[in-house]
């Protein structure tokens, strides 16, 4: 089986920490047929490029981006998802095509749906409020649709008024790792409102006896440079590293702290409890399909005090032995490992090429 995998944006040499949920989806299907990739990639100049991560085939077209000129290069990317889907789909051949969230290159693809029908995965934290009109289009052109989480799920059916048929949650694959001699706890995430670190920080400040780790790539905003430029003495800042850095760094905390807004899935919440780790967190909606008494803490107000009451609970709690690490790990796998996701792929598939007949 031939399956063309299509996104907006992929790990690449530059950024290997962009959206690397996309690549971990790729890996899975890889384990069903034979995968291929279509990306773009947003730099300084016109180009192409094709590479190869960890088996999976990625061909990328390069176009310049500056930020903030969405109504330049948001039609530059459809035209060029337009030529690089319809490549695709005469060199490859693929038996089957899906779209890891809808925009820009749904929109791109609609046009060719009629040569090979799609499912679409919707991740994206902006589905539901931008660009709704074309938004639901690409929805209501899939034979198949699917998001990450319950939430995400129940939030797209309301505000777009179609059905989706199921949840396919980002595959939670990690490396086997010793997390001996672990101390402190950590962050990752975006320096982005919604991402909210400032709780984080300040939550710091009033614990000044624990190690706090800080992980995400500046936005450059004046948000984020409030942030970093009064860290507590506590706080290290670890800036955008690779996926695999974050999880060593993950490894070597006691916990992870998440103070998001909102979330879809929540994909280093969950990596964090496949490493064992417990998980001090305000409700940002999509991890409810896996957060529990036994795996975490809930942040009860979006305060600093809250938070650092909250890292307090969550120290007894790990010192009475109430976290079991290793049914941590069971727990979030038997939901979404790399097993459980395949099953959910084949069964969309098979759904498909069903009805194809």
């Amino acid at each position: 089986m031939r399956i063309l995998m299509i996104t907006d944006s992929y790990p690449h040499q530059e950024k290997p920490y962009l959206t690397t949920f996309h690549h971990e989806h790729a890996k899975v299907l890889a384990r069903i047929g034979d995968v291929r990739v279509l990306t773009l990639i947003r730099g300084r100049r016109f180009g192409f490029r094709r590479y190869i991560r960890d088996g999976i085939e990625v061909e990328a077209f390069e176009i310049p981006y500056v930020k903030g000129w969405g109504f330049v290069f948001f039609p530059l990317s459809v035209i060029s998802h337009f030529i690089q889907s319809s490549r695709g789909l005469r060199g490859f051949e693929p038996d089957v095509v899906i779209l890891q969230m809808a925009l820009p290159h749904g929109i791109a693809y609609l046009p060719l749906g009629w040569w090979r029908r799609y499912i679409l995965v919707e991740h994206s934290s902006s589905a539901h409020r931008k660009n709704i009109l074309l938004e639901r289009m690409v929805v209501r052109g899939a034979s198949g649709r699917y998001t990450v989480s319950s939430f995400y799920r129940k939030l797209l059916e309301k505000r777009l008024g179609v059905d989706f048929h199921g949840v396919i949650p980002n595959p939670i694959s990690v490396e086997e790792r010793r997390c001996d001699n672990s101390s402190g706890v950590i962050f990752v995430g975006r320096l982005d409102e919604n991402k909210a670190p400032h709780l984080y920080v300040e939550s710091a400040r009033l614990l000044p006896h624990m190690r706090f780790t800080l992980v995400g790539e500046d936005t450059g905003t004046p948000y984020s440079k409030r942030i970093l430029g009064n860290l507590p003495r506590n706080v290290h800042y670890a800036g955008a590293v690779s996926r695999s850095t974050v999880l060593d760094l993950i490894c070597g905390s006691d916990m992870l702290v998440s103070t998001s807004r909102f979330e879809t899935f929540g994909v280093a919440i969950a990596e964090a409890l496949a490493l064992g780790k417990p998980v001090v967190w305000t409700d940002s909606e999509g991890p409810r399909d896996f957060l529990n008494e036994g795996n975490s803490v809930l942040v009860r107000e979006r305060t600093p005090h809250a938070v650092a009451r909250a890292i307090e609970e969550a120290y007894r709690r790990l010192k009475s032995g109430h976290f079991d690490p290793e049914e941590i790990r069971r727990g979030i796998l038997r939901y979404a490992g790399v097993d459980a996701v395949e099953r959910r792929y084949r069964e969309a598939i098979s759904r498909l090429l069903e009805e194809e007949r």
